[in-house]
């Protein structure tokens, strides 16, 4: 589908990281140790982005936080040129959980978030509002 005008693409904006969240359930515990499994097989297959801190994973939520309605896990790809390795794991190994991939621009978070999101699995409906 086009959009009629050359200016209305972006090609000034440029990606300067990604944020991958990983949606869970707390209240149940399938779901917990899904997560959990799922957080720590990612720092096994990238330790050495880990490391070199090109990658950074963060804790489990256990409750919802800022737009996220769910308990979910943050990893930060700090390089976006990590997006072509890590984004297909996460296909391949998200098993039943939501999975948010969304850029960081100068456009703002509420269409990083959005306009500009990936889903993996199933789209969660983020509260939009804190954005």
């Amino acid at each position: 589908m086009s959009k009629g005008k050359e200016e209305s693409f972006n090609e000034e904006l440029k990606i300067k990281s990604y944020d991958i969240h990983t949606y869970y359930f707390q209240s149940n515990e399938n779901s917990v140790k899904e997560a959990t499994a799922l957080r720590d097989k990612l720092a096994k297959d990238f330790a050495k982005d880990v490391e070199n801190k090109d990658l950074n994973i963060y804790k489990l939520w256990d409750r919802p936080i800022g737009p996220h309605p769910y308990a979910m896990w943050e990893c930060d790809l700090n390089k976006p040129e990590l997006f072509a390795r890590i984004v297909p794991w996460f296909q391949l190994n998200h098993g039943s959980l939501s999975v948010l991939v969304h850029p960081h621009t100068d456009k703002g978070s509420l269409t990083d978030h959005t306009d500009f999101a990936i889903w993996i699995g199933e789209k969660v409906p983020l509260i939009t509002s804190v954005l």
